[in-house]
């Protein structure tokens, strides 16, 4: 029994020897030790921050509005028998858009009419009447009376026919809101109105839009304004025409902020003869407010933005480090460094969205 033991420690002991120089020897090391893999270094450009002249510009997006716009109703209710305009077509202040069945209309027009020749003529009766009994009258030929009574219905017979043209003008002018005109040049937009629809007064059939000027309408906040001025210059791009910028002018600035944004509504005006800007296009603006003046830039891709604070990666001792920036504005490709940065610091230009903090880089020659 005795043996046994002596036999089963001696066995304890050589595992445990053995442990130990399987540990010492790497096997068990992971990547300790000559057999584990090496730590991956980032090959990074570097570029220095650097003074740049620039102009202060302000940024903001809007939308293109036009001129005039002239939403277009029936004056009275009726029936569509015409739709005379598709949208996107242009036409004149008067052209006919939209017409509506008028048989009743035009009758009650000529009824009018005839009324109207009735109470010319019975008018022309009364006056012949009234002349001939004044006549008579100076003469001593009738009594004043009877002249009295030829006046009454001199005027009886004027109020007539100045009721029965006031009737026929009315009637005209309803035959006549039976053709709905366009009241302003411009492009129609928006049409809803079909042959057979029943419409009601004030009810929108369809909308003219002068676009011959345009307006490019943004926000401007409260820090933002007294950059602003009536007449200053303006450059506006839009997604339908990359690389071309259209120039308007600030035409507006609401002097009262909107109660629910706090922000100020201002129209820039721009001429667009060609009609390429439409009403409901994005617009991106842009207005100098300021000089030319130098600022420490540094490429936007080396700029790391995380929980709403800006960074940039710097090298030390072969490792990024992160530091901490207050960014201005855009300008190209390059954006502005109000502070976190010395001028000509060296900062990690590539890859910046890849690096952590303390992970090991080399410049690249």
């Amino acid at each position: 029994m005795a043996k046994f033991k002596w036999k089963y420690g001696l066995i304890l002991v050589a595992v445990v020897v053995t442990l130990i120089f399987a540990v010492r020897s790497g096997v068990y090391a992971g990547d300790k030790g000559g057999t584990g893999a090496a730590v991956p270094v980032i090959s990074v450009k570097v570029t220095p921050a650097q003074y740049s002249e620039t102009t202060p510009t302000l940024r903001l997006s809007g939308s293109i509005e036009s001129q005039t716009t002239a939403a277009v109703s029936a004056k009275i209710a009726g029936r569509i028998a015409e739709v005379l305009v598709q949208d996107g077509q242009t036409v004149k202040a008067g052209d006919p858009l939209v017409t509506l069945e008028a048989v009743e209309l035009a009758n009650g027009a000529r009824q009018a009419g005839d009324a109207l020749r009735k109470a010319q003529i019975s008018y022309d009766l009364a006056n012949s009447d009234y002349n001939r009994y004044d006549t008579l009258y100076t003469k001593g030929a009738i009594s004043a009376q009877q002249l009295e009574n030829a006046a009454a219905k001199l005027k009886m017979a004027e109020a007539d026919l100045s009721s029965a043209a006031a009737n026929h003008s009315s009637a005209n002018q309803q035959l006549g809101y039976s053709v709905i005109t366009a009241p302003v040049d411009g492009m129609i937009a928006n049409r809803s109105a079909t042959i057979g629809q029943v419409v009601s007064p004030g009810a929108p059939l369809v909308t003219v839009q002068d676009i011959r000027s345009v307006y490019a309408v943004i926000n401007v906040e409260q820090k933002s304004l007294a950059a602003l001025k009536e007449g200053q210059t303006a450059s506006v791009v839009v997604d339908a025409y990359p690389g071309k910028s259209f120039t308007g002018t600030v035409e507006t600035i609401n002097p009262e902020a909107s109660s629910a944004s706090r922000l100020f509504r201002t129209k820039i005006k721009i001429a667009n003869s060609d009609s390429q800007l439409r009403p409901g296009m994005f617009a991106a603006v842009e207005l100098q407010t300021g000089e030319k003046q130098a600022v420490l830039t540094v490429p936007q891709a080396a700029v790391v933005q995380k929980q709403g604070q800006y960074y940039v990666f710097v090298i030390q001792n072969n490792k990024a480090v992160r530091k901490q920036i207050e960014v201005g504005a855009l300008t190209g490709s390059q954006i502005e460094v109000k502070s976190g940065l010395a001028d000509s610091e060296l900062i990690i230009a590539t890859s910046a969205n890849r690096l952590k903090d303390g992970d090991a880089v080399r410049a690249a020659e």
